[in-house]
């Protein structure tokens, strides 16, 4: 069975993406598609980013096009009908985070709320009854003292939409009595990866991070190496920072959604010890090479205002003008109480934001010129799913199932029926009990165009016999066939 995630293509997402299948399952994701690329060409980008990585081929999942802020996804017949067969759990990490919308029905409510809404619904038809669902720790909005786990509904007021959307939402989620297992994940302020510094989204840390380093190099240092950025902060630089970097909440995430005793639960992800706002502007001022912050209560320079140059004056400006969308949270973080997340995945450390990862940040945010810069990616020559579609054909005799599992550029995993007259349906997915080939975009390649033999995929077949599998490589060469395009 598949396991069906929303918001891939989002920060969450493709951490997960990456780690479940690295862990073997078997995977479905919803995606729309862009001005530029289809739904399968926006995962086959992010697939290659983490085959780049890891230098290794990895499976592709299953891309079914779809919108989650229309009802059922606006998802076909044809895909509800698969969803319906084959998939048995869902996570939902789709969200968007924007603060403030004009009415319920834009953003950020069109997609945290109205969007689990229609999750829900989608569900509800197609008999999803495992929901893992990713909310945020700010459901609880304004609040004193320790937020517990199981803490939900107590009246809170909340500084934004975003908050009060994800709180509606989570609420909706809880209250499907359609649901056997609801598991419900809240982290804090989610930030690049501690171990790259890689985003794909310039929210949260990244903004003020962005900020700075647009507007501080422009400055001259003054004659101790040192640029003056004479930025009035509002708060004292001893509030906590619930900055916690994105593979490790991946990480978390995976170990609970793989075991069953772990279901049922809410789940904090905060850091074990939160940088300050001080220790944090300490570190970007080291990195930029600047001086001049002060904080609320700190004295004021004698003749301050009149010793700033016009440049200075502007930055402050320029500054304070960037921050006010998160100045809601420049003097309060709560205190996250994770007793779950500590009891099921609690060896799995949180990396603390220190010199080394933030500047890790810094540095590649600027070499991705801030999210401008566009990913790297090679449009596959052949989809191997197209090159099988392409191949049908229409004939009545005996026939059989088999599964095709096609890593890197351009794979697929589907099932076929197939039969000495050649393909006779192609159906997204891997089946259960049927024969499976699982072989590389390359060697598939190879091998059809002619330059390595057919025998070389005998071996790589699943539950079947040798004797089976080497006729059903033969099927398959035959029915594939050669084409320009695959000698090319």
């Amino acid at each position: 069975m598949y396991t069906l995630i929303t918001g891939a293509t989002g920060l969450v997402g493709r951490y997960l993406l990456r780690d479940l299948l690295l862990n073997g399952h078997q995977l479905a994701v919803v995606v729309r598609g862009s001005r530029r690329m289809d739904p399968e060409a926006r995962i086959e980008q992010i697939m290659q980013y983490w085959e780049r990585e890891h230098q290794r081929s990895l499976p592709r999942p299953v891309v079914i096009e779809g919108d989650i802020s229309q009802p059922g996804f606006g998802i076909s017949e044809e895909g509800r009908d698969w969803i319906s067969r084959n998939v048995n759990r869902i996570i939902h990490s789709a969200a968007i985070l924007e603060f403030f919308g004009k009415d319920r029905e834009a953003e950020p409510w069109r997609t945290n709320y109205h969007g689990t809404r229609h999750m829900l619904d989608l569900c509800r038809e197609t008999g999803i009854r495992d929901l893992h669902y990713v909310s945020t720790a700010y459901v609880c909005g304004l609040h004193d003292g320790i937020v517990q786990e199981d803490s939900l509904e107590r009246g809170q007021t909340f500084r934004n939409d975003y908050e009060e959307s994800k709180y509606e939402a989570e609420k909706l989620v809880r209250a499907a009595d359609f649901a056997e297992h609801i598991t419900v994940y809240r982290p804090a302020v989610i930030c690049g990866d501690s171990r790259t510094g890689y985003t794909n989204t310039y929210h949260g840390l990244f903004v003020y991070l962005r900020l700075m380093a647009m507007l501080i190099p422009s400055l001259p240092k003054g004659p101790e190496g040192l640029r003056v950025t004479p930025i009035r902060l509002k708060f004292t630089g001893r509030e906590p920072r619930n900055l916690i970097p994105v593979d490790w909440v991946s990480a978390v995430m995976t170990r609970v959604f793989e075991n069953p005793d772990a279901r049922d639960l809410t789940y904090h992800m905060a850091p074990d010890n939160p940088i300050t706002s001080r220790q944090l502007i300490d570190l970007c001022s080291e990195y930029f090479e600047t001086t001049g912050v002060m904080y609320e209560g700190d004295p004021l320079p004698e003749a301050w205002d009149e010793s700033l140059t016009e440049d200075q004056r502007m930055f402050d400006r320029l500054f304070q003008d960037n921050a006010d969308t998160y100045a809601a949270y420049e003097s309060t973080d709560p205190k996250f109480d994770m007793t779950n997340t500590k009891r099921f995945a609690g060896d799995i450390i949180c990396p603390e934001l220190d010199r080394t990862v933030l500047h890790r940040f810094i540095d590649y945010g600027n070499e991705d010129r801030w999210g401008k810069r566009r990913p790297e990616w090679t449009k596959p020559q052949i989809r191997v799913g197209d090159l099988l579609r392409s191949r049908i054909v229409a004939a009545e005799e005996s026939s059989q199932q088999i599964g095709i599992n096609v890593l890197g550029q351009g794979g697929v995993q589907a099932t076929l029926v197939i039969a000495d007259a050649g393909i006779l349906s192609v159906s997204p997915g891997l089946s259960d009990s049927v024969p499976v080939l699982t072989v590389t975009h390359e060697d598939l390649l190879a091998v059809l165009s002619g330059q390595k033999p057919a025998a070389d995929l005998s071996s790589l077949w699943d539950q079947c016999s040798a004797e089976q599998a080497a006729v059903l490589t033969d099927k398959l060469v035959a029915a594939c066939g050669e084409s320009d395009a695959i000698r090319a």
